[in-house]
């Protein structure tokens, strides 16, 4: 018998294996969510012509089976079979192609925190891309400003909008009147169950209690209407919800019908003007046949090859913004105030997009009756609850002579958790699909709508429905007071990243080429608008399910830059003590890659939030994916808690200080018995720290001084190299701090910022366990040959010898006593001192400027 399932879709039997389905091209496994299958299966990603690399669909792929079997583009596949050699067009002059030269390898390799690839802008498919792109740039083809005003379109919209709005007021009266009448039916029958109930008590107390007399009964009634009005309210929000569906539904049908009346008439008016036009008329916008929808398909394009970035919108959101703030009485007059400056579908969109999620629809004051002339009748659906914000933005699109279609299916919104069942009413949503260039293109303006700020109003963050940002309210009144932003993810939504969110209930509306199932969406993790905002991507599928193996899970994340992280780990059993989950989750970055490591403290079911920030300092957070991590290991293979840091690898300070790592990538060493080597290029003059510290069980050593356990081994312009020592087992965390130079007087009041940041796991300790000397800060273009150690023995004869190039004169300062060494051959100073008798500090000094007496610090170590 199968184990039962919990609510939120947990269960403790194993998953079975899913077939290996390996991808035509790459050959490694393909997931639902990612695959294309044409008789043989694809990665989405690999769905490309094998000459050019031009992104391919079913409907634009071809299939050639007689030469090499593969999938092409229609200007690519192979017409017949020719033999290639090195006369054939292209080859010779390719084989002539100069070599490379090897002073431009860095260049074109770069390195794991400086990309150094470029591609031309014919390479691969962007060549296809620009077109793509400049057709979003294209007039639109349904119609500008100019067409509607030569075509009289605005004037027959005006009287179209007057019939319809009789016909909605007439539905809203109806709809009000009905209503009343299931609200009064409701009345009438509990009361008349009241009375019932009433009088069955009162002749049962005379037959069976009459020794309770009035006070008995008085107490017997008051439960009774107690009892009642619970049972009124109860039934009466089942009555108000229950016609409150069937009020939307009904108001949503009448949208629909509106809409294509709107759509119709645009039509008609358009092409009687194509009809008096001339055929070779260049101040006529190309249109389409808008009596019907185009049919269910993927996009043709990509968002990113629709528009490179929402600056582009810059000057039409200002305008929006100018047009949110006055007051229409009429869908008609505030359309064609908005798309006065559009010349694409895109830019029609798009002014209808931040006109409502600009609008604070949530704070409209209405009374009971409206006028009909007032600014707030044209949005009283979405205050009474029975039109939505999809339905408001399908209306305007109407107006604009854009296809708009409302669907609903499930959301992974507010309130779900990584694995939870999909089922009934709960998780319902609805967003909208808008046809743009021919394409069927995502838009939710409800979760657009987000970030909003304002005088003695904080932040709003989350998911789901949220506050738009500007108040419908008279033009006189002040909107300086607001903030506004909203967010780009959900203005065209490229349908693999929407498919992470929404589950429509007709697989068409996925827009994906092979569409998944339910359970498949229930099984992706949980991904929130700030993971593609901020450019993240999975390294792997990831299910949302995550089991850990030798006691950890690793969750990857791709980064195009140094994105600030944070996290959580909660557990399901709420008994776990929080302070256990501290210092369970380690992050690292390791070039462009972010890896998450989670420990769970005990077995068991934890959840797991990353969150994503625009800055390592930033305080304001957003989640950016979830899953669900379950922890099987026992007691004894749970692994020890990580040091509470926020985060090992690079900080974005460091490549404004000129710093990268040239040894260690990684930032999570291990090491046993031996020392470690870090060596960092420098491209600047910065002044730079360090610091070692130390987490483990050895506490009574944890004290210990460890910053003598790092020596700087080398130092010049262009690098640095440290020698770390580890000393006993345990966690170590080593960091670079750098400072910009600075005039040498103010040099010990210069704040240091963190560079770079190392985990150091030490399974054995060193074998020599004394400490280095330390390298004061003048420590520079030098080498300590002998001796090696810190601490040195008193009464002891000690060789000094240090390669030191700039200097002039080298010394030893014991106590009083000076002890000046003499140069011998390749810059190398020598001396032979004898250690005192007492505890004192011996540093090695060098004159390193002729023309001045001065000595500067170079190492110091400690005589005991």
């Amino acid at each position: 018998m199968d184990d039962p399932q919990s609510s939120d879709g947990d269960s403790d039997g194993e998953h079975p294996r899913q077939p290996q389905d390996p991808c035509y091209r790459c050959e490694k496994r393909v997931y639902p969510v990612e695959r294309v299958d044409v008789g043989v299966l694809f990665h989405r990603r690999c769905f490309r012509c094998r000459v050019c690399g031009l992104q391919l669909t079913l409907r634009t792929f071809h299939w050639d089976q007689e030469n090499q079997p593969d999938v092409y583009c229609n200007a690519h596949v192979p017409k017949h079979v020719a033999k290639i050699d090195k006369d054939s067009v292209g080859i010779k002059s390719a084989l002539n192609a100069p070599k490379r030269g090897t002073n431009t390898s860095d260049q074109t390799r770069g390195s794991v925190y400086n990309p150094g690839w470029q591609y031309d802008a014919n390479a691969l498919e962007f060549a296809h891309y620009r077109e793509i792109f400049l057709r979003g740039k294209q007039k639109t083809s349904t119609g500008t400003y100019s067409d509607y005003e030569k075509c009289g379109v605005f004037d027959a919209q005006l009287e179209l909008e007057g019939e319809q709005k009789k016909e909605e007021d007439e539905l809203y009266a109806t709809l009000k009147m009905e209503r009343q009448k299931k609200v009064k039916r409701l009345e009438e029958e509990l009361k008349v169950e009241k009375d019932n109930s009433v009088r069955d008590l009162v002749s049962t107390l005379e037959r069976f209690s009459p020794q309770k007399g009035k006070s008995g009964l008085a107490k017997e009634t008051e439960r009774l209407e107690e009892h009642y009005k619970l049972k009124r309210e109860e039934k009466m929000k089942r009555l108000i919800e229950k016609m409150s569906v069937e009020e939307r539904q009904h108001v949503a049908r009448l949208i629909q019908k509106h809409s294509q009346e709107m759509l119709l008439m645009i039509a008609e008016r358009l092409s009687t003007v194509d009809d008096r036009s001339s055929p070779d008329s260049e101040d006529r916008s190309p249109t389409i046949d808008l009596s019907r929808p185009p049919p269910v398909s993927p996009p043709e394009f990509k968002k990113a090859q629709l528009f490179k970035s929402p600056t582009i919108f810059e000057k039409l959101d200002n305008h929006v913004l100018d047009v949110a703030k006055e007051g229409y009485t009429t869908f008609t007059n505030l359309v064609k105030d908005l798309i006065v400056e559009c010349e694409t579908d895109l830019e029609k969109t798009r002014a209808i997009f931040r006109w409502v999620t600009w609008t604070d629809l949530n704070t409209l004051d209405m009374e009971e009756s409206v006028k009909p002339d007032s600014p707030l009748s044209l949005l009283r659906g979405i205050k009474y609850g029975t039109e939505t914000y999809h339905d408001l933005f399908k209306r305007l699109c109407s107006y604009a002579g854009l296809h708009c279609e409302v669907i609903q299916g499930y959301s992974k919104g507010a309130g779900y958790r990584p694995g939870m069942k999909i089922e009934g009413d709960r998780f319902r949503n609805t967003w909208t699909a808008v046809c743009i260039n021919g394409s069927w293109c995502f838009i939710n303006c409800n979760w657009g709508a987000r970030h909003v700020k304002g005088a003695g109003q904080g932040q709003t963050k989350g998911q789901g429905p949220l506050k738009p940002q500007v108040r419908i309210r008279d033009k006189r009144d002040d909107l300086s007071l607001f903030s506004y932003k909203c967010d780009e993810f959900y203005f065209v939504t490229d349908p693999e990243d929407h498919i992470y969110q929404h589950f429509p209930d007709d697989p068409e509306w996925q827009l994906l080429e092979c569409p998944i199932t339910l359970s498949e969406f229930i099984n992706l993790p949980v991904v929130k608008s700030p993971f593609f905002n901020y450019g993240l991507k999975f390294t792997m599928h990831y299910d949302c399910k995550q089991q850990t193996e030798h006691g950890v899970a690793l969750i990857q994340l791709k980064i195009p830059s140094l994105v600030g992280f944070g996290y959580t780990l909660d557990p399901k059993d709420r008994r776990i003590d929080p302070s256990a989950l501290e210092g369970r989750v380690m992050l690292r970055i390791i070039g462009h890659k972010a890896i998450f490591t989670v420990a769970p403290p005990k077995s068991g079911r934890y959840y797991f939030t990353i969150y994503a920030k625009d800055d390592w300092v930033s305080d304001s957070l957003q989640s950016a994916c979830a899953f669900q991590i379950k922890c099987r290991e026992r007691k004894e293979s749970i692994r020890s808690p990580y040091p509470k840091v926020s985060f090992f690898g690079p900080t974005p300070s460091m490549s404004s200080y000129g710093l990268s790592p040239q040894t260690h990538i990684d930032p999570v060493v291990t090491c046993s018995h031996e020392d470690l080597a870090f060596q960092f290029h420098l491209h600047q003059d910065v002044r730079l720290s360090h610091s070692l510290h130390y987490h483990g069980n050895e506490a009574d050593k944890s004290n210990e001084d460890l910053q003598r356990y790092v020596f700087i081994k080398q130092r010049d312009d262009d690098s640095i190299s440290y020698l770390v020592r580890c000393p006993m087992v345990g966690k170590y965390v080593f960091a670079v701090f750098g400072a910009k130079m600075g005039s040498p007087d103010s040099e010990n009041n210069v704040p240091y910022e963190c560079l770079f940041r190392y985990l150091i796991e030490c399974r054995q300790g060193a074998k020599d366990k004394r400490p280095f000397p330390r390298a004061c800060h003048r420590w520079h273009s030098c080498t300590l040959l002998e001796p090696f150690v810190g601490d040195l023995e008193i009464e002891k004869r000690v060789t000094f010898r240090v390669r030191a190039p700039l200097a002039s004169d080298v010394a030893l300062l014991t106590g009083d006593a000076w002890f000046h060494f003499k140069l011998l051959a390749d810059a190398i100073w020598e001396g032979t001192v004898v250690t005192g008798k007492h505890r004192c500090i011996a540093k090695l000094y060098a004159k390193l400027n002729r023309e001045k007496a001065r000595f500067s610090p170079l190492v110091e170590f400690q005589i005991k």
